[in-house]
């Protein structure tokens, strides 16, 4: 014990050295002689330690009285023959464990001590969310996401526009194509109809139209009203378009608004734009084969123009127009009209910032889409809602509905429905199905 005891005082006092001390020398209970058995000079059991100072005695502080020998004998020795007793050792206090800190506790880091970093909080995991569409935003932004109860879905006109218009242009006329800078500068997508057996269809402006972002639909290869072979002449016009110009052709304008091809438009496209004058309201009867449009006379002025545009936004509805050209151009364009009146017109509908200008397919999938929708009746169990559709033939991919409703939560299948804050929620067509619950 006393040897036990010894170790710890000259560890207190030499420091470093004192860990010099072989440890054979501790044995509870025993004192095991180091070195064979042989005590090294000192006579107390120990290995001397070259130049380490000896510990003071308990009467004498001073550093006078301390030797660069072996520990002074007054000290005692492991024979048990001396009659002082070992010195009483004070150790520290020992400090307490630390206790961890609570969840979300910040702890005071010690003087000089880096304080660590606060655990980060585990990342917040989302659902998969249904993509936004390409739909222009409609309205004002900052309509808070509705909180109340799950019911009263409804489908909003013209994708949240007070109205829709779309401006289309027959037959491949040169003046269309000497135009194309200002038309692309009005910034909304347009719709040319291709007669594809005339040599302007070689330009290489409707490539660039196709990139610009406009629509090119099938005019037919030869312009025919009538005749045994117009379903083939179709064919033939929409064959080129997809194959020069790598885009499918979803629409479709009859040559002179012949009604003749309203069976064959049915089996290869989603609609057949005619001639006849007229408005198209939502979920209302148009044929959507012989969609009716506006065909404005000889050098129609800007007011010809701007008062379609009054008339859908009091009405809420649309209206397609079809300029053949303009003139200067000595391509023979029916009708035509002054560049610079009709791309007044144009501003005009844009400048109110309520109109839908979009091309015919993708007004024309929004108008058929809601008619399909609206006509479901949902299924309702365990106070979940679902509705489910088939979409018309021909339908193109990617086109989406703008819904609101008073609360809950709309999922198509696992995913969720991301609330915009222009004022709906936007549902994939493509997905076929719809759920709304508490």
């Amino acid at each position: 014990m006393r040897s036990i005891l010894r170790l710890v005082a000259l560890s207190l006092a030499f420091g470093p050295f004192a860990c010099a001390v072989d440890e054979r020398s501790v044995d509870t209970g025993n004192v095991v002689e180091p070195y064979g058995g042989d005590s090294p000079p000192g006579g107390n059991g120990m290995a001397s330690l070259p130049n380490a100072p000896a510990p003071s005695s308990s009467n004498d502080e001073s550093p006078n009285n301390e030797s660069p020998g072996n520990p002074s004998p007054s000290n005692g020795s492991p024979d048990g023959n001396n009659s002082e007793a070992p010195p009483v050792v004070q150790l520290p206090p020992a400090e307490p464990p630390a206790l961890p800190a609570e969840p979300g506790e910040v702890t005071e880091p010690e003087s000089g001590e880096v304080p660590a970093p606060p655990p980060e909080e585990p990342p917040v995991v989302a659902g998969p969310v249904v993509p936004p569409s390409d739909l222009p935003p409609a309205g004002d932004a900052g309509v808070p996401e509705p909180a109340g109860a799950a019911a009263n879905l409804r489908v909003l006109d013209w994708a949240g526009f007070e109205a829709a218009i779309s401006y289309t242009f027959d037959d491949s006329n040169q003046s269309q194509i000497d135009h194309y800078a200002e038309l692309q500068a009005l910034g909304v997508p347009l719709t040319f109809y291709l007669q594809t057996n005339k040599q302007q269809n070689m330009s290489p402006v409707w490539m660039q139209a196709v990139r610009d972002g406009h629509e090119l639909g099938n005019h037919t290869q030869s312009h025919q009203s009538t005749g045994a072979n117009i379903g083939a002449d179709t064919d033939t016009a929409t064959n080129f378009i997809q194959s020069r110009f790598g885009v499918t052709v979803y629409t479709m304008a009859a040559p002179n608004g012949s009604t003749a091809y309203s069976a064959i438009a049915q089996t290869r496209f989603l609609i057949n734009r005619g001639v006849n004058d007229q408005r198209i309201a939502p979920n209302d009867n148009t044929d959507p084969f012989n969609l009716p449009c506006f065909i404005p006379p000889t050098n129609a002025s800007t007011a010809m123009f701007n008062a379609k545009v009054d008339a859908i936004r009091n009405t809420g509805t649309w209206q397609t127009v079809l300029v053949h050209g303009f003139p200067g151009s000595n391509d023979g364009a029916f009708q035509p009209v002054d560049i610079n009146q009709f791309t007044a017109g144009v501003r005009y509908a844009k400048g109110f910032g309520d109109v839908w200008i979009d091309t015919v397919v993708s007004v024309a999938a929004y108008w058929r889409a809601q008619k399909t929708f609206t006509s479901v009746t949902p299924a309702t169990a365990n106070g979940v809602t679902t509705w489910s559709w088939r979409l018309p033939d021909h339908f193109p991919p990617g086109q989406y509905l703008r819904v609101t409703v008073d609360g809950g939560t709309l999922r198509q299948g696992d995913a969720s429905l991301a609330w915009d804050d222009h004022g709906y929620y936007e549902v994939s067509l493509d997905l076929g199905t719809l759920t709304l619950s508490p």
